[in-house]
């Protein structure tokens, strides 16, 4: 048996590991990765018709964007994913590749080869058991984002038997979704995520408190809040929260975030409390391409897309905001380096319109994180107890940070490099 790390070793983004068991070979995730020379797919596979199934966690574009790639490539195989993630999927891939088009970027494969991709998706319900040859797996609720999975192998191994695959991970509730259910004392292998694994995130119920009070503040001074999100999780968990508290003015939401809600609501049992997602979509005001003129001139709070600032509906906003003081702009996640949103929180000034312009808004940034922390990432693995350890999917603080702490637990801890393979 072998692990091979294709990609998010080492890294955060591009997620691919393959699993060969005896005759079966599986892929934990086909994601890709943004960075400034283009997209980066992953690598050093070979011989792709002889997989026998990708196991597909969830549906962000660094775990499912490569699968397109991966097609053109000489993948024949089945996906497995859950119904949201499916659908979610479906989204994500048609918008990167109409925004690739849009912005000239050789992508690497043509618009059959998505539609190849969603062919070959099999859904599959959590909790669910299915069969590859000799392989069995099941999917586990991961509480990162509707439909999301944490996957739990079991092989022919004489000595690792069970193999946990966590993908993005949340063991927190949140207004969205319930924790991460993994119900499980033990597992030989342990493949875990760890984005933050050199901090802890600020106390969940302080930071909604501070968010709403930015909100207040923007809104009693005459000014509008501008809230980008990421479409899938973020800005359904925020249109909820929103939804609790009376502000005066409307409650805006716009670009793909209309459509992942929406996808969200046609599967019930893909979020914790279906009516109050319901509820909370139904009281928004839905934004497009034809009203954003006119209402960009009225009061009120703007849901909308992207979360880093790097294009989407969110850029129309602030094209006519951004020298606004009594504005505010509340950021509600992660900001990556060299995106907008990182250089407005470094510098207070961003890229609109291919200029770099000075922000005069109020400028805030929020934890509202759908991964765990370091605590309960340590957490998860004192709870599984695995006899072998795998990092992935964070960068080196985070990575050094939670391999140190194995090393003194006395955990047998590997930390792979792109291409590496490690051999059971």
């Amino acid at each position: 048996m072998k692990l091979t790390f294709h990609g998010g070793a080492n890294e955060v983004g591009r997620s691919c590991v393959e699993l060969v068991s005896d005759n079966t070979t599986i892929f934990f995730d086909a994601g890709l990765k943004l960075s400034e020379k283009g997209t980066d797919y992953p690598v050093n596979f070979s011989n792709l018709d002889k997989v026998d199934a990708v196991l597909l966690s969830h549906a962000h574009l660094d775990h499912c964007g490569a699968l397109p790639f991966l097609d053109h490539n000489g993948l024949k195989c089945p996906v497995f994913c859950t119904k949201t993630t499916k659908n979610l999927t479906r989204l994500l891939l048609k918008d990167a590749f109409k925004v690739g088009k849009i912005l000239h970027t050789h992508l690497g494969y043509d618009k059959p080869d998505i539609y190849k991709a969603l062919d070959f998706m099999k859904r599959i319900k959590l909790k669910e058991k299915e069969t590859i040859k000799d392989i069995e797996f099941e999917f586990l609720n991961a509480g990162h984002i509707p439909g999301s999975a944490s996957i739990l192998v079991k092989t022919n191994h004489p000595e690792y038997k069970t193999i946990l695959y966590t993908g993005d991970v949340q063991t927190s509730n949140t207004h969205l979704l319930n924790f991460a259910n993994i119900e499980l004392d033990h597992v030989d292998i342990l493949i875990c995520e760890t984005t933050y694994g050199d901090r802890n995130h600020p106390n969940r119920l302080s930071e909604e408190k501070r968010f709403i009070s930015a909100i207040e503040d923007t809104i009693l001074r005459g000014g509008s809040a501008i809230v980008p999100v990421f479409a899938i999780g973020r800005a359904q968990e925020i249109i909820m929260l929103l939804s609790e508290h009376k502000f005066g003015v409307p409650i805006f939401i716009d670009g793909m975030a209309k459509s992942a809600t929406e996808i969200m609501l046609s599967d019930p049992n893909s979020v914790k409390n279906h009516s109050k997602l319901r509820d909370a979509y139904q009281s928004a005001t839905k934004a497009n391409y034809k009203s954003r003129e006119s209402i960009t001139h009225r009061r009120g709070i703007f849901v909308t897309t992207s979360g880093m600032l790097t294009g989407g509906a969110v850029m129309a906003y602030l094209r006519k905001k951004y020298k606004n003081k009594r504005d505010s702009i509340l950021l509600t996640g992660y900001q990556a380096e060299g995106t907008n949103g990182h250089l407005l929180l470094d510098t207070g000034h961003m890229y609109i319109e291919g200029h770099r312009k000075k922000v005069d808004c109020e400028v805030f940034q929020f934890d509202f994180s759908a991964h765990c922390g370091q605590s309960e990432l340590k957490q998860l693995i004192r709870q599984l107890s695995p006899k072998k350890l795998i990092l992935v999917h964070g960068d080196p603080n985070a990575l050094t940070n939670i391999s140190e702490w194995a090393r003194v637990k006395d955990i047998d801890v590997h930390v792979p490099d792109v291409g590496d393979i490690i051999k059971l």
